[in-house]
């Protein structure tokens, strides 16, 4: 039974001024105010951080997650333990519906402005082909993908017959060559060194070649709010608005041609906020590109975590009514908002029974001491499975059906 002395969720403290860890990622400024702290428990050898404050830059207006996480630890991540990998519960290969429809709005978006069909485009982060898919359903036929996940990549060659290699932004493979077009879907915002990883997409830039950038849109996080602190995860280190990623390329004297926003469905009825840009090398004798100091983010990220807060407790108390019932309970799903549950709410302390998750990337790791279990590995019981996952809460509950389990099921949100 959840005791008396489980803990309160964590309060937070006011905004702060601050010295930057990191440094911003954009302007490499060092004076920052604190807006938040995360933490995470995460599953055993999980290479990122379990926690960090997520500050704005008082130079530029950059909202970015103050950890010191290196590269090549993002980059391990990723070539290890990529949930991209598993076809059936990713975006990035056109599985669902919706992300049909993202990839081959995105294409289209990529053909007006690269009409060609000859030109040479990469995709950096392809996960498993799908926008390279939509694109060769274009007619372009000169296409490759680049990926730190060798299953991904495998999964590219065959989803589409392109070429494809391992690699990353800071592991480029090597003699490339130059490119028409160079596409960043939903990968900055993972990038720890955005200047490193600016230069190398300038390398593989032809001279009158562009580059398409999408990223979530963080002036929009609260409009779009489905979970809470969704985007303050142990991946997303960088939160772009418009006007951070046209400062962000203009830092390193490139020139946005065009630019959208646009509003993505990250399930049935589920909306997600992006914005995209299209930026070219601008010629040296245009002269330096200013930066414009975003001021309205930091109040728009504010909202944000007021909101997000509001929504944490509502969770934790409806966890500690299912507590005061039960004994223990399963755990159904070990994603991002799970770990934040673990580290900030009264689940932190419950008896858990067992850990699941559809996802075989995580199946097999440890989590507070347990095994994650496969669906199909999960003991009999009668104890309430709670589903930690806000988004695909529906689908994990109709896998419980399909498996005709007697336990009763809790979601976190009506």
């Amino acid at each position: 039974m959840a005791s008396k002395s489980q803990p309160q969720l964590t309060p937070r403290p006011v905004a702060s001024a601050a010295s930057s860890l990191r440094g911003c990622p954009i302007c490499c400024g060092k004076k920052c105010e604190v807006l938040h702290e995360q933490q995470f428990v995460l599953a055993e050898g999980h290479p990122l951080a379990k926690g960090y404050s997520v500050v704005v830059c008082a130079r530029c207006g950059f909202v970015y997650a103050d950890t010191q996480v290196s590269q090549a630890d993002y980059d391990a991540f990723y070539a290890r333990f990529s949930k991209y990998e598993d076809t059936k519960t990713s975006t990035g290969g056109g599985g669902s519906a919706e992300d049909a429809l993202r990839l081959k709005e995105m294409a289209a978006c990529i053909a007006q402005t690269i009409p060609d069909r000859n030109a040479r485009l990469v995709d950096i982060g392809c996960a498993n082909g799908g926008l390279l898919k939509e694109l060769r359903a274009l007619g372009y036929s000169n296409l490759v993908g680049i990926d730190p996940s060798p299953a991904c990549v495998e999964a590219t060659k065959s989803l589409c017959s392109a070429e494809a290699h391992v690699g990353s932004l800071s592991a480029l493979p090597r003699e490339l060559g130059k490119f028409d077009g160079v596409i960043l879907s939903h990968v900055l915002e993972h990038v720890q060194d955005l200047a490193q990883a600016v230069k190398a997409i300038g390398s593989l830039t032809a001279r009158r070649g562009v580059a398409y950038i999408e990223v979530p849109d963080a002036s929009r996080y609260a409009e779009c709010l489905l979970a809470p602190f969704q985007d303050f995860n142990t991946e997303h280190i960088n939160h772009f608005s418009p006007r951070g990623l046209r400062n962000l390329f203009a830092a390193h004297g490139w020139a946005e041609e065009s630019a959208g926003a646009k509003t993505l469905e990250a399930a049935p009825g589920m909306p997600y906020p992006a914005a995209f840009g299209f930026f070219a090398k601008a010629p040296a004798s245009a002269g330096p590109i200013a930066l414009k100091k975003d001021s309205a983010l930091r109040g728009l990220i504010a909202d944000y975590i007021a909101l997000s807060r509001a929504m944490m407790t509502d969770i934790d108390e409806r966890i500690r009514r299912v507590l005061k019932k039960n004994q223990s309970v399963i755990v159904w799903g070990t994603g991002q908002l799970a770990m934040k549950l673990l580290g900030e709410t009264c689940l932190g302390t419950a008896n858990i029974a067992a850990f699941v998750d559809g996802n075989p990337v995580n199946q097999g790791k440890v989590l507070r001491g347990r095994p994650i279990l496969a669906p199909d590995k999960l003991p009999g019981s009668s104890h309430p499975i709670i589903i930690t996952s806000i988004i695909q809460g529906w689908a994990i509950a109709r896998a419980i059906e399909r498996q005709q389990l007697p336990n009763p099921v809790v979601f976190l949100a009506n």
